[in-house]
């Protein structure tokens, strides 16, 4: 029922929006479409963590972010193809959206019966309980809203035209996209630890390689958003896969729901924070802050980071 409401809130901003006017009446159906976006996310992710198997949920994870890059590729590039028809494109989004309400019904029945509803209080908990999971979605969540709303701004600042800043963004959620079934393939053969931190090694190496990279041609820095897509929202993957492994019932929807909103934070703060950085540090500084981000992390997960992991790799 929750999906379905989401389903429908979502349609329904979308139809307004495509005969909206004014700032404060276009944000707040924004706002509504968030909401709706975000119940939606909330049941999906809950509902396959309950179905997938333990030894698969890597991959099961992993395609499922997989699907949401392919969102993050294709809803720009239509943007790009009808840059004067944002009412008709609107309503496009609408019926796409209307059309989502079929596979839904027919699922609605197992969903209901398996993933167990919760309350607002048990989220909290959840999130304090296993903080590593839900630091690794902050950060994936965190660089990826500044990869969309800010790389052509470093572009610029590196003496890249805005064009090719575009192109970067692109070829980062290519990469993240062709990237997540191999992570979660990672995830299940080789362990929850080691790709966690294969994911913050990649990253910090392509952050530092940036920072330091003074010069460097538009090839060997699109080759290395290429990589570093994938291993940023791997984290995200690896989050959703150890929350499956950590929590189940009433408390698994809860840290779902916790997950959406740590993403949402992260997505509102981390470019107004990033957009500062630059101003004050310029590129090669923001460059520098992430790779620090991502030094973190790997020495926090070398340290202390002991998940539960699938059986034959505990073995």
């Amino acid at each position: 029922m929750t999906a379905l409401a989401g389903v429908t809130l979502m349609a329904a901003a979308l139809l307004g929006m495509a005969f909206a006017d004014g700032f404060w009446t276009l944000f707040l159906l924004r706002m509504l479409l968030g909401c709706g976006a975000n119940f939606l996310f909330v049941v999906a992710e809950a509902a396959l963590n309950v179905f997938a198997p333990a030894t698969h949920r890597g991959r099961v994870m992993g395609t499922y972010t997989a699907v949401i890059a392919f969102g993050f590729v294709l809803g720009p590039a239509i943007v790009a193809g009808m840059p004067d028809a944002p009412a008709l494109l609107l309503l496009g989004c609408a019926a796409v959206t209307a059309v989502a309400v079929l596979p839904l019904r027919a699922a609605r029945a197992p969903v209901d019966r398996f993933v167990r509803p919760t309350s607002l209080g048990r989220i909290l908990p959840a999130i304090i309980a296993f903080p590593f999971a839900f630091g690794f979605v902050f950060v994936a969540s965190a660089i990826d809203a500044v990869a969309i709303s800010l790389l052509p701004v470093v572009a610029l600042d590196q003496a890249f035209s805005i064009e090719a800043g575009a192109l970067f963004v692109t070829v980062f959620h290519v990469g993240l996209l062709l990237g997540q079934p191999v992570v979660g393939t990672a995830l299940d053969l080789f362990g929850r630890r080691r790709t966690v931190l294969a994911c913050c090694l990649l990253s910090l190496a392509c952050t530092a390689t940036l920072c330091l990279g003074d010069g460097l041609e538009f090839w060997p820095v699109a080759g290395l958003m290429l990589a570093w897509g994938p291993a940023n929202y791997g984290l995200y993957t690896a989050g959703l896969a150890l929350i499956g492994d950590r929590y189940a019932g009433a408390t698994l929807t809860a840290a779902t729901a916790g997950v959406a909103a740590v993403y949402a934070l992260a997505s509102v703060i981390s470019p107004v924070l990033a957009g500062q950085a630059i101003e004050l540090v310029g590129a090669g500084g923001f460059y520098a802050v992430l790779a620090g981000i991502y030094l973190a992390a790997l020495a926090g997960s070398m340290a202390l980071f002991r998940p539960l992991e699938p059986v034959h790799v505990r073995r």
